[in-house]
């Protein structure tokens, strides 16, 4: 069957939706099934979220580009970990390269570690400092408590310091209060081979509550091509959570997490352990004070060990009679130990660095109700760099209920890795020639200048649209520099890192949310992304013309949310991406299919295809140089709440 008839398979099953829903419409129990599905767009405009601007308030009120993934979507999109879920975030772009690494990016720059977004847990960092970027492969998060995921597009640096450039994530979970009682999940398939997760929770008195839980995964090795490495994963991961309400005014969270993971031949074998504590008081709703801690530890491979203590304190308080201020200042200390080998040298052997950060943040409404212009900026002090400065500035016009418009400006940069400032990788090419790839200890900081406009506009109680388009300009990003020396008998081609790069990026994020009848909702996107990278005069890099290249400049997709009857649910997702030059890898289509049907108030159960357009296909090369195909699959998951 070729791929334009699979297609128009595709789109007769949203057609023929519509018929369906539509004769179950006078089922009693459909309409509690609305609500929960149908969010009208005053309700879009009211989602509530905290990232943007370290405070809880309306999506209307953000002059930023935000999406939140809330629960509903998390539970119908019938994914298993965290970089699958962000496939559906317009702009940004979430591409498989094995059965457990994944590379995900905002805005270009994508890669296996794309160390221009920030991820954050609960308000707590899961960026690497070794490599930059993300270790997806280490976030089994059981989904079930994630509440909701607030993905903010473009810098986030007067809030959340370095590496903030491009984007931030955060993923929030429940409250302990929300998830009282147990749950059991299972589930089985083709390449998630097997998830277990166990979760309870209770109370310890009225204004104490607690759960506790366990998630297991393991993935099936990817088949294509043949001859590569074996990329069979398995994970454990198990935590918990405290909430408790000590006054009317203060409460405190406990929030706790262990895990591990390792491939099927244990060549790679990671554990860790993490704890943060919050203290929140509420003096009344325009003034909060919000003191956090966490302490996170990581044993990686038995190569990195690393320590983080991190506490930050944030105030936020009225002034005057139309203006806000938040203010707060942060501490991060960082132990790492780096275990050399033959072929890969790390300098110093063991680090203790020190960041030490300062933000403002002035929100002035200028007219009440209508236009309001943020002011702000974070000094943060980077062992590296010494003192870096991000400021913003942030307006937001509601023209009329219907329509906002916003716009911004900001500074971001992004600190160097460990990886950039003190590693040395030894490769022998001949018998009296190497290669030599070498960090350079007096690394910039990677900076950006950003330039965003957006426009929200309700275009029917039914039809809602947001629109976002960006310009960025960088400046000194890495480079490779190539020299040679001479060591008797040797010759060695070094290649060292420097700051000569340079770039711009431009583009536009659009989204479309159609509410088609009560029980039918459709999602759709498209974005386009222009890069042009170079170098200054001297540098001797030939790859940064490339880094545009592996970042799509098309991407769309469309996801269809219906409700067949009370207790059945059929959910699709179309998306597009187009090619990587850069990775030499073509275009492709990927439709994901998701069927959940609830048996009774305590069972039920969910069938998930995946890829279902292609047998197989590649997405991403990363790291090793080579890369996976990423295969059709399915998958069952049964659920029992108690």
């Amino acid at each position: 069957m070729n791929k334009r008839i699979r297609l128009l398979i595709f789109f007769g099953v949203f057609a023929g939706c519509s018929t369906v829903g539509a004769t179950e419409k006078e089922s009693a129990g459909l309409e509690q099934m609305e609500k929960l599905l149908a969010m009208g767009f005053d309700e879009l405009a009211n989602v509530r979220l905290t990232t943007a601007s370290r405070k809880d308030q309306r999506l209307a009120d953000v002059a930023a580009a935000v999406y939140v993934i809330d629960q509903e979507e998390i539970r119908r999109s019938g994914m298993n970990n965290l970089p699958e879920l962000l496939r559906m975030v317009p702009g940004l772009n979430v591409a498989r390269i094995d059965s457990s690494n994944w590379a995900v990016s905002s805005r270009g720059f994508n890669g296996q570690y794309a160390n221009k977004l920030l991820v954050l847990m609960d308000g707590r960092t899961i960026y690497s400092p070794l490599f930059g970027g993300v270790f997806w492969s280490l976030q089994e998060v059981m989904l079930e408590d994630v509440e909701r995921i607030e993905v903010i597009r473009g810098p986030g640096g007067t809030m959340w310091g370095a590496n903030a450039v491009n984007g931030v994530i955060n993923i929030i979970t429940k409250k302990a209060g929300d998830t009282q009682g147990g749950l059991v999940s299972a589930g089985v398939g083709s390449l998630d081979k097997r998830k277990v997760a166990l979760r309870y929770g209770g109370k310890i008195q009225d204004k104490m509550a607690y759960r506790l839980f366990l998630r297991n995964v393991e993935r099936s090795e990817f088949t294509q091509p043949a001859s590569l490495y074996d990329d069979h994963w398995h994970a454990g991961h198990g935590g918990g959570r405290l909430d408790w309400q000590v006054s009317s005014t203060d409460e405190i969270s406990v929030i706790g997490n262990l895990f591990h993971a390792q491939d099927a031949t244990e060549t790679f074998h990671d554990r860790g352990e993490n704890i943060l504590l919050r203290w929140t008081r509420r003096v009344s709703a325009e003034e909060e004070i919000k003191l956090q801690y966490y302490f996170d530890h990581l044993d990686q491979n038995n190569v990195e060990k690393r320590s983080i203590h991190d506490i930050d304190f944030q105030h936020r308080f009225p002034l005057l009679s139309n203006q806000e201020i938040i203010w707060g200042m942060a501490y991060r200390g960082m132990g790492n130990t780096i275990t050399s080998n033959r072929a890969v040298t790390w300098w110093p052997h063991e680090n203790n660095l020190s960041i030490y950060s300062l933000f403002l943040q002035d929100e002035i409404e200028l007219i009440p109700d209508q236009l309001k212009l943020t002011l702000g900026s974070k000094v943060e002090h980077q062992p590296v760099t010494g003192w870096e400065m991000q400021p913003n500035a942030r307006l937001l016009w509601r023209a009329t209920p219907e329509d906002t418009l916003w716009a911004s400006v900001s500074r971001a940069v992004r600190s160097p890795s460990l990886s950039d400032t003190g590693f040395s990788l030894n490769i022998p090419t001949g018998p009296f020639t190497r290669l030599q790839i070498a960090g350079n200890p007096r690394q910039q900081s990677e900076s950006q200048h950003a330039f965003e406009v957006g426009y929200r506009k309700q275009l029917s109680d039914k039809v809602f649209v947001d629109i976002a388009g960006f310009y960025n300009d960088y400046d000194h990003l890495l480079t490779s520099e190539t020299g040679v020396r001479v060591a008797p008998p040797n010759v060695i081609v070094t290649k060292t890192f420097a700051n000569l790069g340079v770039g711009r990026t431009q583009g536009v994020e659009t989204s479309l949310n159609w509410q088609v009848q009560p029980d039918w909702k459709v999602r759709a996107s498209y974005t386009l992304l222009n890069m042009s990278m170079g170098v200054q005069g001297g540098s001797t890099d030939t790859d940064m013309r490339r880094v545009g290249g592996a970042s799509p400049r098309h991407q769309a997709q469309m996801r269809s949310y219906l409700d067949i009857t009370p207790q059945l649910s059929l959910d699709t997702a179309l998306f597009y991406v187009s090619s990587l030059p850069a990775h030499q890898l073509s275009d492709y289509w990927r439709w994901d299919l998701h069927l959940g049907w609830k048996l009774d108030k305590q069972w039920s159960v969910s069938l998930v295809g995946q890829n279902l357009l292609d047998e197989h296909h590649p997405e991403y090369v990363g790291t090793s140089a080579v890369g996976r195909e990423i295969p059709r699959s399915i998958f069952a998951n049964l659920e029992f709440g108690f």
